[in-house]
């Protein structure tokens, strides 16, 4: 789903205090973790082990509104009296997701089979989860964009990941007997902090071993395309306008940091934040008379081209980018850049470089040139 950076209104959260979880699984059953993890470059999540446990704890990071939430796994077995309400023991059966980025995480870890509800399901378009996701009659837990309760509760979940920003709806879970867990990945600032948090849901499916395989090679990979990429003197804009406004990705967003990242440079200087900037449609056409890239994600026909956005607004024929046949396409009717590409950044910077003749011999997955 569309996972724009919104502001966050929930108060803090204290560690293990505040945080209520149903009661714990049976103190006698131990969580497998079949490799230890390092957190290098992901600030919304750490990890800690400490004796016979392993916490997790999620947290806000930058200026975004504070929360925090822990999650522990028993390594060995323990006696009750240790076992705390956040604790989880045993292996996880059956995980419900808020957000369909998730999804993309589990599938990269061959976990899909453990989703039983998922918000969101229009979101999806890879045709493989897609399918997955229909043979295991996967429920569809939102309507209207709420977390439908009674099919939430029918699906009995050993764990609900959500989003930290809904409090009452927390309490509302906990008070059901739902256990959950704040999930924020959208707010890392790159893209290789985003992706790193499949080493967390590694450690939530107990395959963490197969989560740092992952993340190595693709940040292998990310890194590699880095150092083969030059500074170019050109400026880029992003995204829309939505009737009289536009709404501009913060400098510091992540997608802002993967663009640079290929050598471009944003039109906007950091205002410090980390969500969307809200500008004036018209103060966008003036900026964009000399920016040098026009990066848009949509959803828009299969057959999209340049000549039909120039239909949706005639003053785009002003715009640099425009004429300098350099606007950079996202179709997300047809590609899914915010479900699986959240995994796959290295191959996003890879359609970056060949939009911006960086690189050659690359089939394009996310993005490309709008012709």
């Amino acid at each position: 789903m569309d996972l724009k950076i919104i502001p966050l209104t929930i108060s803090v959260f204290i560690l293990h205090a505040c945080v209520q979880h149903q009661s714990p699984l049976e103190s006698n059953q131990v969580h497998e973790i079949s490799d230890t993890i390092k957190v290098e470059y992901a600030e919304g999540f750490e990890v800690n082990y400490t004796g016979n446990f392993i916490q997790i704890i999620s947290h806000s990071i930058a200026n975004n509104s504070a929360f925090a939430d822990t999650l522990e796994f028993p390594t060995a077995k323990v006696v009750p009296d240790l076992v705390g309400e956040n604790v989880l023991a045993g292996q996880i059966e059956n995980i419900a997701c808020q957000s369909s980025t998730h999804v993309a995480f589990l599938s990269t870890l061959k976990s899909i089979d453990l989703v039983a509800g998922l918000c969101g399901m229009e979101y999806v378009q890879n045709s493989e989860i897609n399918t997955t996701l229909a043979e295991n009659n996967v429920a569809e837990i939102c309507a209207a964009e709420q977390v439908d309760m009674e099919v939430l509760q029918k699906i009995n979940t050993d764990l609900f990941l959500i989003y930290p920003f809904e409090t009452e709806g927390k309490a509302k879970y906990d008070a059901a007997g739902i256990r959950t867990f704040f999930i924020a990945e959208y707010l890392e600032q790159t893209a290789l902090a985003r992706l790193e948090w499949i080493k967390l849901f590694g450690l939530i499916t107990g395959k963490s071993k197969e989560a740092n395989v992952y993340f190595e090679k693709a940040e292998s990979e990310y890194l590699s395309l880095i150092r083969a990429t030059k500074q170019v003197d050109s400026k880029f804009i992003l995204n829309l306008p939505y009737k009289e406004s536009w709404f501009m990705p913060s400098a510091n967003s992540m997608i802002v940091n993967l663009i640079e990242d290929a050598g471009l440079t944003y039109y906007y200087p950091s205002s410090g934040i980390t969500e969307n900037e809200t500008r004036s449609t018209e103060a966008v056409w003036n900026d964009a008379m000399y920016a040098d890239y026009w990066i848009i994600m949509a959803s828009r026909p299969v057959d999209f081209s340049l000549a039909d956005l120039l239909t949706e607004e005639p003053v785009y024929k002003e715009f640099l980018s425009v004429k300098k046949n350099q606007v950079i396409f996202c179709n997300t009717a047809t590609s899914d850049y915010f479900v699986q590409g959240v995994v796959e950044p290295q191959i996003i910077l890879k359609d970056i470089l060949l939009a911006t003749g960086q690189v050659s011999n690359h089939q394009p997955k996310y993005f490309s040139l709008l012709k």
